[in-house]
C-alpha cells in the first residue's frame, strides 16, 4: 500500500488540463483529494477522483470574502498538502498560508521567487543574469506604445506582455501576450492595458518548446521537454504538442535559473527554437503545473506524484526518460483551433485548406496507437471528457435556426414557470460593464412602470466588470435622452455573490458572454436574457450585443431591441400578477 495512501490534498484550478491532470495523479497515489474550482461550469468537476468540491472564484466574490472562505476550509480540514494551479490561487494562498500558520505543506514558490518567476520583467533579468539567452526588448508605460517607431527599433511584428499574467489586485482578469503587426492592434491593447507596464520585445521565429522540471534546493531531478505541434498565430497556448529529445543546452539553462534561486517545486521553461539558426530564447516560466502537464505524464513523468512524494516524503526521485512517441491534445481547443486555420486559410487558398485539414483531422488516427493522448480522457474517470464533447456539441447545435427558436421557446417558459412560482421583487440588469445597456434598460423599465403595479419593484443595473464608479459613455448619454432618459449621474457597480442570490430576484442579461460570466461564477439566480424576450417582429436575437467602440446606428439599434424587450418584460411581469 503506497505511503501516500489516505493523505489529504486541496487542489485548486479548473481546467482540463493541469488541475484535471493533478487531481487524478494524487488519487493514483491513493490520496484524498477536495478542490476548490473557479468555475462551475468546468467539466473537471465531474471527475469521480474528486472527494468534495467547493465553488469559490474571484468574479462573483472580493479577495477578502474568498481569502476568508478558503481560510474556513483549510482550517476546518487537515489537510497533508495545497497545491495552486493557477495564479489566481497561488498569491493569495501565501498570505493565508502565513495566517494559519498550519502543519500543512504548500506547494508554493518562496516570496523571493515571486519576481523571476512571475513577473517577465524579472524573469528576463535573472536570465540575462543566468546568461540565458532573451529577446531584445524594454519596458514602456502602455500609453507610450507606439508601432510605427517601435516597428522601426525591434521589427515587425512586435511582441507586447503586460508584465504578469494575472495582477494581484484583480485576479479575475488574465491579462494576455499581443503579436501585433499592425498599428490598430497596439491601439486596442493600449485600451485593454491603461496605466501599465508593458514589455516590447522583438518576435523571434521560430516554434515553442517547453521545458519542464521538479527542483529541490536548486537541483533538477526530473525534466521533460515538448514541442507544440499546432501554435496559434496571435500567441497563447498550443492545443496539441509532442514528446521531444531535451536539447542539454536548454535543460542547463533552467538548472541555471533554479540554481540561481535555489528553487524548490515545479517549473515550466518556455523556449522558443529557431530549427533554421538553431538558436533558442527564454520566453518565460511557470512556477505551477502547466497546460501541457497531461502529456508529460503520458509519456511517464508524473511531476505531481513526484512532487507529493518529495513534499510529503521527502523522496527524491529521478526522471529524465520518457516516451518520445507521446502526444496529447486539448480537445476542444484543438477543434477550435483546426476551424480557426481553415478559415484562415480559405480566404486565401481553398486548395491549401483542405489540404492542411485532411492533415489535421488524420493526426487523430494516432489515437488508435495510444500515443496520442486527449487530456481530458481517462479510462477510469470518463465523465470530463463525455462532458467536453457534450459541451462542444451543443454549442454548435444552439447556432442551428431551429435549436436556437426552440430554445428560445422553452426559455421564455421556464421563465414564467419561475416568475410564477414566487413573486418577483428585485429586477437586477446586469452587462459587462454597466457603462452602456444595463443602466439604460434600468433606468428605462423604471420610468415605463412609474405609477403602475409594477412600481413597487427594486430595480438596479450591475456589470461583471469589477473596477467600479465609471460613468455612462457619453454616445449613451446621448441615445437614453432620446427617451427621455438621464444617464449623466450613472456610475457603474460590480454585481457581488450577496446581491444576484437575494432572494426574489430577477436578473436580466444581454449577450452570450453575460451568460457564460452568469452560469460560471454565481449560484442560486434566476436570469434570463432580454434578448429572449425581443418581439417576433425584428427576428431571432441569440444575444443584445455590446455596442461598445460600435458605430452610432449600432447603438441605436441596441437601445430599440432594449426597449421593445423591457416593453415584453413588463407584459409578462403584469400578466403574472393578474393571474
Amino acid at each position: 500500500m503506497s505511503k501516500l495512501y489516505q493523505k489529504s490534498a486541496l487542489v485548486f484550478g479548473e481546467d482540463t488540463r493541469s488541475f484535471l491532470t493533478v487531481i487524478r495523479s494524487l488519487h493514483r497515489q491513493g490520496m484524498l483529494v477536495d478542490v476548490v474550482c473557479f468555475s462551475n461550469n468546468s467539466v473537471a468537476l465531474s471527475s469521480n477522483c474528486i472527494r468534495n468540491a467547493y465553488g469559490l472564484n474571484y468574479q462573483s466574490m472580493s479577495p477578502s470574502e474568498w481569502n476568508k472562505a478558503v481560510t474556513d476550509i483549510l482550517i476546518n480540514n487537515a489537510y497533508d498538502l495545497v497545491i495552486p494551479c493557477d495564479e489566481r490561487a497561488l498569491f493569495p494562498l501565501l498570505d493565508i498560508k502565513d495566517a494559519i500558520q498550519a502543519e500543512t505543506k504548500f506547494a508554493l514558490p518562496e516570496r523571493k521567487d515571486l519576481g523571476p518567476l512571475f513577473n517577465k520583467v524579472d524573469t528576463r533579468t535573472t536570465a540575462q543574469a543566468c546568461d540565458v539567452p532573451v529577446a531584445s526588448g524594454e519596458v514602456l508605460p502602455s500609453d507610450k506604445l507606439d508601432f510605427e517607431t517601435l516597428a522601426q527599433q525591434y521589427g515587425n511584428p512586435l511582441v507586447l506582455k503586460p508584465t504578469q499574467s494575472y495582477e494581484e489586485e484583480q485576479l479575475n482578469k488574465r491579462q494576455s501576450v499581443l503579436i501585433a503587426k499592425d498599428a490598430d492592434s497596439v491601439e486596442k491593447f493600449k485600451i485593454e492595458n491603461v496605466d501599465s507596464d508593458i514589455l516590447v520585445e522583438s518576435y523571434f521565429a521560430g516554434y515553442g518548446i517547453g521545458v519542464s522540471v521538479l527542483a529541490t534546493e536548486g537541483e533538477v531531478s526530473a525534466a521533460f521537454a515538448h514541442a507544440r505541434v499546432s501554435e496559434p498565430e496571435s500567441g497563447g497556448g498550443s492545443s496539441y504538442r509532442k514528446a521531444i529529445a531535451i536539447d542539454p543546452s536548454m535543460l542547463y539553462a533552467c538548472q541555471k535559473f533554479c540554481m540561481h534561486m535555489n528553487y524548490t517545486g515545479v517549473a515550466m521553461f518556455e523556449f522558443k527554437y529557431n530549427p533554421k539558426t538553431h538558436d533558442w530564447i527564454l520566453i518565460e516560466v511557470n512556477a505551477r503545473f502547466w497546460g501541457s502537464l497531461p502529456l508529460a505524464v503520458h509519456a511517464g513523468v508524473d511531476f505531481p506524484a513526484l512532487l507529493v512524494k518529495s513534499l510529503l516524503l521527502g523522496i527524491k526521485e529521478p526522471k529524465l526518460h520518457y516516451n518520445l512517441s507521446a502526444y496529447a491534445r486539448s480537445f476542444s481547443a484543438d477543434i477550435y483551433d483546426i476551424k480557426k486555420e481553415f478559415d484562415q486559410l480559405n480566404s486565401a487558398s481553398k486548395f491549401k485548406a483542405f489540404s492542411q485539414l485532411l492533415k489535421r483531422l488524420f493526426s487523430f488516427t494516432r489515437l488508435l496507437t495510444f500515443n496520442d493522448k486527449i487530456d481530458s480522457f481517462a479510462w477510469h474517470d470518463p465523465k470530463p471528457f463525455l462532458n467536453e464533447a457534450f459541451d462542444l456539441i451543443k454549442d454548435k447545435l444552439h447556432g442551428l435556426p431551429y435549436i436556437r427558436t426552440q430554445r428560445q421557446s422553452d426559455r421564455i417558459s421556464q421563465f414564467k414557470k419561475s416568475i410564477a412560482s414566487q413573486p418577483v421583487e428585485n429586477v437586477l440588469f446586469v452587462c459587462y460593464g454597466n457603462i452602456m445597456r444595463s443602466p439604460f434598460a434600468r433606468a428605462l423599465f423604471e420610468k415605463k412602470t412609474a405609477g403602475t403595479k409594477l412600481s413597487h419593484l427594486n430595480v438596479d443595473s450591475f456589470g461583471f466588470h469589477q473596477i467600479e464608479n465609471r460613468n455612462a459613455k457619453p454616445a449613451c448619454v446621448d441615445m437614453a435622452k432620446t427617451y427621455d432618459i438621464d444617464l449623466t449621474k450613472h456610475q457603474s457597480k460590480w454585481l457581488p455573490q450577496s446581491t444576484a442570490s437575494m432572494p426574489n430576484t430577477l436578473i436580466l442579461m444581454f449577450d452570450m458572454k453575460n451568460e457564460y460570466l452568469l452560469s460560471s461564477y454565481y449560484n442560486d439566480t434566476t436570469a434570463i436574457s432580454l434578448a429572449d424576450l425581443v418581439p417576433e417582429r425584428h427576428g431571432f436575437y441569440r444575444e443584445i450585443a455590446d455596442p461598445y467602440g460600435k458605430s452610432q446606428e449600432y447603438l441605436e439599434h441596441c437601445y430599440q431591441l432594449i426597449n421593445d424587450g423591457v416593453d415584453n418584460l413588463i407584459h409578462l411581469l403584469e400578466a403574472n400578477i393578474d393571474v
